[in-house]
């Protein structure tokens, strides 16, 4: 590895980089990966043209881009393993992996193109960077058929982008000698584009028992729900109804309909888990020996599937399970007008397959930590021989604003929860005392 950077006049500035990897998950013949990277910024403050602005205190521009490598599959994903079998005591061999020596690095490829400035003596700064970022040879699990005797094997599948912009902003609205306040808000947007697949589709994010929820195709994103739409509850039978495709004789859809069979269910895409705009906005105030900071984030847009719903929402098919409190506003031929169907043990066990019923919004808003302290003044504390004493009180998950009960909100970009811990609210007093 090597890397050379320049400077010249404390204006412009120049890097480059470059790395050879290897890894033993890859054979011998592909197993070194050349990596390397090119950057360069112009602190455009330094210029005569703008030395004698006093408003503006630092304008950098600065632009890079470069390749980085991947090796996340399994430790010597290269070779044909086999696994150990006793039956009755007499042991055997099966094969548990299929060979694959031509597997080879996944390579990323970023550019990246931002600015900072910083106004009015520092007490407005912010930063803004625009990234585009194509993957290629990507390591997945390419799918094969049953017949083979394996669910897949480690491949280079195929390439992606994804393309955004994240920015932060960093006020200080008061500034004086008994008091300060400061203000931070970031945000972040970006989209997620397939643009190549070795085949047509590929079913992926699995949840347990209950299959797959999503679906990659060309074009589309690997953060799309694929999955079949509810349609409610047939308030003559007390069924669960799912939404299917009407086509005519030549297989052209002209419409849809309802169904109570889950297996005439159609699937539809049903939109994304990524969210359009996240982030946060900070705050933090300082008077005297009182300091008061907070962070509240934010996530807009983008849907959740709630995989721990469909475990409690069972029809009787589960002895012993709990059932969600829903269940109490079940279909009965009294309650028709409902949105659980009816109970029946041998019959309808499907009705908690993954569909647009256990799909939920993303959007959401939490005060994720809230901090107070007092520090008492040293000459009191200097009577006790001690040189500070600060007591403090801090919070963790403190409020969340979202419109569905009973889910955690703040979950992975990919959008599927499935016995998932939440997070927890907490609370915390502190004393901090130093001699």
């Amino acid at each position: 590895m090597g890397q050379v950077n320049y400077d010249y006049l404390d204006r412009y500035h120049f890097s480059t980089s470059y790395r050879r990897d290897g890894s033993s998950r890859f054979s011998k013949q592909s197993r070194w990966g050349n990596f390397w990277s090119v950057g360069a910024a112009w602190n455009v403050k330094k210029e005569s043209f703008l030395k004698e602005i006093s408003t503006i205190n630092n304008l950098n521009l600065r632009a890079s881009y470069g390749a980085q490598g991947n090796d996340k599959v399994g430790n010597y994903a290269y070779g044909g393993f086999y696994s150990i079998y006793n039956s009755l005591d007499n042991l055997g061999l099966l094969p548990s992996d299929l060979p694959t020596p031509d597997l080879k690095w996944e390579t990323n490829l970023n550019l990246n193109i931002g600015a900072d400035i910083a106004l009015f003596n520092n007490r407005l700064v912010a930063q803004i960077d625009v990234y585009d970022r194509k993957s290629k040879d990507l390591l997945f699990q390419k799918p094969l058929s049953p017949s083979t005797g394996y669910s897949g094997i480690d491949a280079n599948i195929g390439s992606l982008s994804n393309r955004g912009i994240d920015g932060q902003i960093t006020g200080v609205p008061i500034r004086n000698k008994d008091f300060r306040w400061s203000i931070t808000a970031n945000v972040g947007h970006y989209k997620n584009k397939i643009t190549k697949l070795p085949q047509k589709e590929i079913l992926t994010g699995s949840i347990g028992q209950y299959g797959n929820t999503k679906k990659m195709v060309e074009g589309g994103s690997i953060y799309d729900f694929y999955i079949k739409e509810w349609a409610g509850v047939d308030p003559e039978t007390g069924k669960a109804t799912w939404y299917k495709d009407v086509k005519d004789a030549t297989g052209n859809i002209t419409g849809r309909t309802t169904t109570t069979n889950q297996n005439e269910a159609s699937f539809y895409f049903e939109g994304s888990s990524l969210p359009d705009l996240y982030g946060g906005i900070s705050n933090s105030f300082s008077y005297k020996g009182i300091d008061l900071s907070f962070l509240f984030s934010y996530s807009l847009g983008g849907k959740i599937f709630d995989g721990d719903q469909p475990m409690i929402m069972h029809v009787g098919s589960a002895p012993g399970r709990s059932w969600s409190k829903e269940a109490l506003n079940r279909w009965t031929p009294e309650n028709r007008d409902t949105d659980f169907p009816r109970l029946s043990y041998v019959t309808d066990s499907w009705n908690s397959i993954p569909s647009t019923r256990f799909l939920r919004s993303a959007s959401y808003g939490r005060l994720k930590n809230l901090s107070l302290s007092y520090t008492i003044p040293r000459n009191l504390v200097s009577k006790w021989s001690l040189s500070d004493v600060r007591i403090r009180f801090v919070g963790e998950n403190l409020l969340t604003f979202y419109g569905t009960q009973g889910l955690d909100p703040e979950q992975t970009v990919g959008g599927v929860t499935y016995y998932r811990y939440p997070a927890q609210k907490s609370y915390a007093l502190v004393l901090n005392v130093s001699f």
